[in-house]
């Protein structure tokens, strides 16, 4: 019989209401670091931090990106969330600028996510909240 995929839901926050996701990485310290990640499918970045994060966590340097909010540090970071499937390495980006705009609406939030990270998983939404669960 298969067995049933992990599944995580939250409600929509912030000012204006927004689709999150909890997602846990891994420093050079092997130490384990969950973030609350605004959800953003038009993103073409898998991962944006704030830079202090970036430094943080950051598994080696990845090149940078020129985006409408400026240019991005790039980064290896590693994934944690066995759960999901989700143990690789992703290239992510540092931006103050970005965290700034997603903490507009909600201060919880320490980056986004993006579609590429987004299609590792199965992801949607209804009236109340926003889900993600392993693909199977």
């Amino acid at each position: 019989m298969p067995s049933t995929p992990n599944f995580q839901s939250n409600p929509y926050k912030g000012a204006r209401p927004r689709c999150w996701i909890r997602i846990r990485l891994v420093g050079l310290d092997g130490s384990t670091y969950e973030r609350d990640m605004l959800a953003d499918s038009g993103s073409p970045c898998a991962v944006i931090l704030g830079a202090d994060d970036l430094n943080l966590l950051s598994h080696g340097t990845a090149a940078r990106a020129n985006t409408n909010f400026g240019r991005m540090a790039g980064g290896w970071l590693r994934l944690a969330m066995p759960e999901f499937a989700l143990t690789d390495l992703v290239r992510g980006f540092g931006s103050n600028e970005v965290l700034k705009a997603v903490q507009t609406d909600c201060p919880d939030f320490c980056g986004l996510v993006g579609l590429p990270l987004l299609r590792m998983l199965e992801y949607g939404g209804n009236r109340t909240s926003f889900w993600i669960r392993e693909l199977v």
